[in-house]
Order: structure tokens, then C-alpha cells, then sequence
């Protein structure tokens, strides 16, 4: 059977405004993250995209993006939750990883976790929301890193020519014998919305 699955990052939050790393940590949704959340649902209502089931991580800006765009009732889980930055939660994004070739071991020496770590316990979360019923269109609201983590894992070449950075970007997958095919990553309905309106 032949589903779409959308997966989309959380709107912007108080730490992405101040530029904190957030990972497992949490902080609010700006009025900007809930007017960005409300065009993913505009978005997603013109195109006539219907859900039949809605899931997000355990963190609240999953949730609260998750409740601005659809009304169904959800799933949390825990495995959806965002890259695990360690010691490095709530400081300032100055101190994220610089360098490509040092994000498989930057992160562990402040007690997070590694990019295969995220990718292993995410993808097996989506494959078992995809197969567990017979639900053909599937939003999951989560996170940046882990967003593009999984693309990368399903989907590589792509995953890198389509990314893109704002909150609330969609990525738009078929799912059909166990296969994930990256359609698209839509920010149309974001890209233009200013911070300055957030005051």
C-alpha cells in the first residue's frame, strides 16, 4: 500500500530566536512559531491534503506546532525527539559543531550523541508509524537536525541538494514496500514570513 507521509519541523522557538542550541531541551514556540505552525495548515488545506493520523516528539514545541496545524488526536513519542547535544543544551549556537568531518564525535565528548545514533533511533520510530495501522496520510511534527538526520538516512543524494533551514519546512515522502522517495522540501509557505512581525 502506496501512503504519503509529511514531516515537519516545529516552528520557531524562543532558543532558535536567541540562538540557543535547543536539542532535548525545551523552550516556547514565538508568536512567529504559532503563525508559521497556522501557514503549514494553510499550506496543507489549499493542496487539499487530508490526515489520518498526526504523531510528534515528546518535546513541547513538537506538540504545540502539532495542535496549530491539525485538530486530530496524536501520538508523542520519545524517539522523535531531537539531536541530544549533551552538556551543550542551552548554550549559545556559537559552540555548535564547526566542522562536517567532526560531527560524529563532537558532540559524544559533551555527553550527546552521534548522527547514527539520532538517524537509528528515528527512522525505526517512522517505519513502525508507518506500518503499525492502515493510515495513508501521516504528519509528524519534530525537529531540524532530526528531519534532515532521517532524509539522510532513507534518502542521501537528495537529502542534500533539497535542504533547507526554516522552521516549519516540510518534507513530502511517498512510502510504499518498506521504500521512502523524498518527493519534495517545501518552505514556500514560510519563507517570506518576518521576524520583525513577531514584536
Amino acid at each position: 500500500m502506496q501512503k504519503k507521509l509529511y514531516i515537519v519541523r516545529h516552528g520557531q522557538t524562543l532558543f532558535n530566536k536567541k540562538n540557543r542550541i535547543q536539542g532535548w531541551c525545551d523552550s516556547p514556540l514565538t508568536k512567529l512559531g504559532h503563525r508559521q505552525a497556522k501557514a503549514t495548515k494553510e499550506y496543507f488545506e489549499k493542496r487539499g491534503v487530508v490526515f489520518d493520523k498526526a504523531c510528534c516528539s515528546t518535546l513541547h514545541r513538537t506538540e504545540e506546532t502539532l495542535k496549530d496545524i491539525t485538530d486530530l488526536d496524536y501520538s508523542r513519542y520519545d524517539a522523535l525527539k531531537e539531536f541530544n547535544y549533551g552538556l551543550l543544551e542551552g548554550e549559545s549556537t556559537d559552540l555548535a559543531c564547526q566542522k562536517k568531518d567532526d560531527l560524529n564525535t563532537y558532540y559524544v565528548q559533551f555527553g550527546g550523541e552521534t548522527p547514527k545514533q539520532v538517524e537509528d533511533r528515528v527512522e525505526k520510530a517512522i517505519r513502525t508509524i508507518m506500518e503499525e495501522d492502515d493510515a495513508k496520510s501521516i504528519l509528524i511534527v519534530m525537529h531540524g537536525s532530526n528531519s534532515f538526520r532521517f532524509a539522510n538516512r532513507v534518502e542521501p543524494s537528495k537529502a542534500r541538494k533539497m535542504r533547507k533551514f526554516n522552521n516549519c519546512i516540510i518534507y513530502e515522502y511517498e512510502y510504499e514496500d518498506g521504500h521512502f522517495n523524498l518527493k519534495q522540501v517545501i518552505d514556500e509557505h514560510v519563507k517570506d514570513l518576518k521576524e520583525e512581525e513577531d514584536a
